[in-house]
């Protein structure tokens, strides 16, 4: 698992990946945000609309930690682009006050 992935779990929920690449590995877990259906949400300093791989939006503060084997089935759908992941980096930083 890789930061800047989309994953698919076998929940029906999608996820982004927003840990270090390898935090999986060391912890056992890694930190993701929660997808929302596209549209559900405008593109504002605290939400990203993504258009590739997959259209949806992610929302900041829709943080979660995932054990990894909460991806045992989960389906890789594929990595946002690098604009893409610098935006939600930015809201990452605009929610948390950094």
């Amino acid at each position: 698992m890789n930061r800047g992935e989309i994953w698919s779990l076998p929940d029906g929920r999608n996820v982004l990946i927003i840990s270090l690449t390898g935090l999986e590995e060391a912890y056992g877990a890694v930190l993701a945000i929660v997808l929302h259906d596209s549209g559900r949400y405008p593109d504002t300093a605290m939400s990203v609309v993504i258009g590739d791989p997959l259209p949806c939006t992610a929302v900041a503060v829709n943080i979660t930690q995932l054990r990894v084997d909460r991806f045992d089935g989960a389906k890789l759908v594929g990595p946002v682009g690098i604009r893409t992941m610098a935006r939600v980096d930015a809201a990452l930083r605009a929610v948390q006050d950094l």
